[in-house]
C-alpha cells in the first residue's frame, strides 16, 4: 500500500523524527514536560498521513503546508513552554495552520462537486 503512495511514507517518517526529537528534547528539559512537544507527531500523522493512505493519493500542497504550519506551532510550544516563556508567533502559526485546512477542504469539495454535477430536476 505505502509503495504506491510516497508522500504517506514521507508523513510517516516525519512522524517518527518529530517522536524521536520530541523523545530527546524532553531528555534533556531537566524534567520539564509540555504536551506540545510530547504529542508532537500527532500533527504529521494524523492530517498528513492518514489522509494519504485513506485517499490512496498525496494531498493538495495547501494542505500539506497547513499541516506543517500546525507542526511548527506545536513544536514553537513545547519550546517555549519547556524553557518558561511564551511567544504570540505560537498563535500565528496554529491560526495560518489552520486556515490552510480550512481552504484546502473547500477546494477539494469544490473540486469533487464540479466533478460530479447533480442532474437538473
Amino acid at each position: 500500500m505505502l509503495k504506491n503512495n510516497k508522500a504517506a511514507g514521507t508523513w510517516l517518517l516525519l512522524s517518527l523524527f518529530c517522536a524521536v526529537f520530541a523523545l530527546i528534547y524532553e531528555c534533556f528539559s531537566f524534567g520539564v514536560l509540555s504536551a506540545n512537544m510530547i504529542f508532537l507527531y500527532w500533527w504529521p500523522f494524523f492530517l498528513g498521513a492518514i489522509p494519504c493512505i485513506l485517499l490512496q493519493r498525496s494531498t493538495s500542497r495547501l494542505w500539506n503546508d497547513g499541516v506543517l504550519l500546525l507542526t511548527a506551532a506545536s513544536l514553537l510550544a513545547g519550546i517555549f513552554e519547556i524553557y518558561g516563556t511564551m511567544s504570540a508567533s505560537v498563535t500565528w502559526f496554529r491560526y495560518a495552520g489552520i486556515t490552510c485546512l480550512i481552504i484546502a477542504s473547500g477546494m477539494s469539495l469544490a473540486r469533487k462537486s464540479a466533478a460530479f454535477p447533480e442532474k437538473a430536476l
